[in-house]
């Protein structure tokens, strides 16, 4: 945007959204409404405690004008790297009194890989949403803030149920589709320390990976889900988030050997949805013996994380 004349001091906010893994989903098909709210994902997955942190600055405009600059990791974002992050300042600065334009400086602060399965789109619209929330003095509740959030996404054409995951943080199951509040979620309390082991290889597009394969998805997912809800156990989870993965062809390629060699090390393993990211859910005295098996892979990144509990948040 064109430069602008800042002329008060700015109001500072900042949030954090954990990351995010989906084992498995279905898409519901909508009924009586075509509002982004109602839209979203059923699924399973959990949160991590890397993400992304978002400080936004806002400023007094002397110009008259409204306008931005967003930067991510301390650079400034290419256009098509920052639409959702985008979507979300113009809907706050459309909402701001029209009589006081203000400027907005956002800083993401990104500590997972982008594109990989990890939830990045999400966390960066809902640490975005609160932070701005927050600076602004708007109304919104939190919940609220993690809707406008949401329907970036979906907006987007992003993500459909990351948000609601993220809101929520845990090992969980989204059993209800839609924004937080009217999406369900239901956490599953995990006895004893876990640790998530991951392998982020390569990026996957969510949006080509998607076409065709609905009938496969939905028909898996909801079945999934239904077990998961009578059983509530993480090894059923990675043994479903496995197959659900590996009838989709994901196990192939540059994760069939890191998968085989989880496996063969004893370890239930699956890849993200959606990225060439191989996963697994230990117990925290394993996670050193599983990263062990996953560093012998030169290539990617290695995260070893614990499991969020705690959701988005303000900071």
């Amino acid at each position: 945007m064109a430069s602008t004349v800042v002329t008060a001091p700015a109001a500072v906010a900042k949030a954090f959204s954990p990351g995010h893994v989906t084992g498995f989903f279905e898409i519901p098909k909508l009924r009586g409404t075509s509002s982004p709210q109602y839209r979203g994902s059923r699924g399973a997955g959990f949160s991590i405690d890397r993400g992304i942190s978002t400080t936004v600055h806002v400023f007094e405009d002397g110009s008259g004008r409204t306008g931005s600059k967003i930067l991510i990791n301390g650079r400034a974002a290419k256009p098509r790297d920052a639409e959702v992050s985008q979507w979300i300042v113009d809907r706050y600065a459309g909402e701001k009194n029209a009589d006081k334009p203000f400027f907005v400086r956002v800083e993401h602060e990104i500590d997972i890989p982008v594109g990989f399965g990890l939830g990045s789109s999400g966390a960066a619209a809902l640490s975005l949403s609160y932070a701005l929330n927050a600076a602004l003095g708007s109304r919104r509740s939190m919940q609220e803030a993690a809707q406008l959030a949401h329907e970036a996404e979906i907006a987007c054409r992003t993500g459909l149920g990351t948000v609601i995951a993220e809101y929520a943080g845990g090992f969980e199951m989204r059993t209800g589709a839609g924004a937080p509040g009217i999406g369900t979620v239901e956490r599953i309390p995990l006895e004893g320390h876990y640790k998530a082991v991951i392998l982020c290889i390569s990026p996957i597009s969510t949006k080509a990976f998607l076409a065709n394969r609905m009938d496969t998805i939905n028909g898996l997912g909801g079945k999934m889900l239904d077990r998961l809800a009578e059983t509530r156990s993480v090894d059923d989870f990675m043994k479903m988030s496995y197959q659900f993965a590996d009838t989709l062809g994901l196990t192939e390629g540059r994760c069939r050997a890191p998968v085989r060699a989880l496996r063969e090390a004893g370890f239930e393993c699956s890849v993200a949805l959606f990225g060439e990211t191989v996963f697994t859910i230990v117990p925290e005295a394993r996670a050193g013996e599983a990263a062990g098996v996953l560093q012998k892979f030169f290539e990617g990144t290695l995260l070893v994380c614990d499991i969020d509990g705690r959701g988005a948040r303000v900071l």
